[in-house]
């Protein structure tokens, strides 16, 4: 239905024979009712293009907030990573955009390498390509207006201060998992040496680790052979390796204590 109807009506007849009609909870018929005024009313059309953005980089990453938009930004429609330029001061590396990803109203740009906060002068500029493809748009289809050399304010990241705390040591067979204590994930490339890890039984055949496993906030020792249940006293112990040697950290580069 268009503004144009200017005459709407709607009808309703009761059907006091049928076995389904009209109610309300007290099972009181509706009252029929002949053709009242219907109100035309037209749904609501986001025409403004998102403009004006802010625009922050964290180390690899550079989001453009669009703080003129009603909507959220359309994250369907694929947007060419060509189409937008970082620089930063003179004497710097330069910048490419390796992808761009949109999320609400927030553009994020992965970068082709970290931006420090030595980095005084960071810009950004994104050009609306000119054949109305791959373009940033919103929900209801405005192109994005195209701007240029928009200040990037550096943000650093949050600090992890605190090394990861070994939490508890379960034993199923040959696999012995050490959980920590760690607000993120354990580092699970830079993992220590299975000679880095000691693992004993009082009275039983000794036992050696033969690899280990990090994942999430849990290490996964294989051992060389099944643990029972009736080795009541098993141990396990973690010597932080010296010098260059891998150690045992998180992902922030905080070692276990």
């Amino acid at each position: 239905m268009t503004s144009a109807e200017t005459t709407v009506t709607v009808s309703y007849t009761s059907p006091r024979t049928a076995t389904t009609w009209c109610r309300k909870a007290a099972r009181n018929d509706a009252v029929s009712l002949q053709q009242p005024g219907v109100t035309y009313r037209a749904n609501a059309t986001d025409t403004r293009c998102p403009r004006d953005p802010t625009a922050v980089v964290t180390r690899r990453q550079a989001g453009a907030e669009s703080v003129h938009e009603e909507g959220s930004l359309d994250a369907v429609e694929h947007r060419s990573r060509s189409a937008f330029a970082v620089k930063s001061s003179a004497g710097n590396a330069a910048i490419s955009v390796n992808s761009v990803a949109v999320s609400g109203k927030t553009v994020t740009l992965t970068l082709s390498r970290v931006v420090t906060s030595a980095e005084t002068t960071v810009t950004v500029s994104y050009t609306k390509p000119t054949d109305g493809n791959n373009v940033v748009q919103d929900a209801a289809g405005n192109d994005a207006v195209s701007f240029s050399n928009q200040a990037v304010t550096y943000r650093a990241t949050a600090t992890d201060n605190t090394p990861p705390v070994i939490h508890t040591a379960v034993v199923t067979g040959d696999k012995l998992v050490l959980t920590y204590t760690e607000e993120g994930s354990l580092d699970a490339v830079n993992t220590a040496a299975a000679s880095a890890f000691a693992v004993s039984s009082a009275g039983n055949a000794a036992i050696s680790v033969n690899s280990v496993a990090v994942s999430g906030k849990t290490v996964t020792l294989t051992l060389s052979r099944v643990v029972t249940s009736a080795e009541t006293t098993v141990t396990v112990s973690y010597t932080k390796p010296h010098g260059q040697q891998r150690d045992y950290r998180d992902a922030a580069g905080k070692q276990t204590q």
